[in-house]
């Protein structure tokens, strides 16, 4: 376990990832309190955990693909090589953008540094936890909760039994209101790992 720990924090994508963190921790330490900051951080969380199958299954998989074509060939390469590190995190290329981007239009919408840098908080920690789960379900690593150990199963499916179905990655919520979380047993397997658009 230690060895994949190492593997994941030290990995260019957790570093950046971290240091944002730390500096949304900071620009919220000094700058003027909030009574609204604990709601903020909630809505970076939120928003991740939307965006996370939004992304997966219309960007990454379905017809907004054709947005980001990179991004679609490099999930896809994730898919035909799903345990090398290289194609397992999201890419900074994405990621570095994607923060700036938010944090300043939280910061113009908002016309709060100190809110949008608690919103940023609660995405880059709900980004950690995707990261990890998703790293966790494709090294051999046992999760030490119940449910780690069933969303590790869960991601899995998706690789190994139909990359049309079960898109979430840290829960299953969107998927069963989307319809993509079925029985396994209700759908064939897919005779290859190539994604699947649409």
């Amino acid at each position: 376990m230690r060895k994949y720990l190492k593997e994941f924090l030290l990995d260019a994508r957790i570093l950046f990832l971290s240091g944002m963190f730390i500096i949304y921790v900071v620009a919220v330490s000094l700058t003027a309190y909030n009574s609204n900051m604990w709601f903020m951080v909630l809505a970076g969380i939120v928003a991740f955990f939307l965006l996370e199958y939004v992304i997966h299954r219309y960007l990454l998989h379905g017809y907004l693909s054709k947005l980001m074509p990179k991004a679609h060939e490099g999930h896809e390469d994730h898919h035909n090589h799903p345990d090398e590190l290289k194609h397992m995190l999201t890419p900074n290329v994405y990621t570095i953008p994607s923060h700036l981007f938010l944090w300043v239009v939280t910061t113009i919408l908002l016309r709060s540094l100190h809110l949008s840098s608690c919103f940023m908080i609660g995405i880059a920690l709900y980004q950690f936890y995707y990261e990890w789960t998703h790293f966790v379900s494709h090294r051999p690593i046992v999760p030490m909760t119940p449910w780690g150990k069933w969303m590790k199963k869960y991601h899995l499916l998706h690789h190994y039994k139909n990359s049309r179905h079960w898109y979430g990655v840290t829960n299953p919520v969107f998927d069963t209101l989307m319809g993509t979380n079925v029985s396994p047993k209700s759908v064939e397997t897919d005779k290859t790992n190539y994604i699947h658009k649409g």
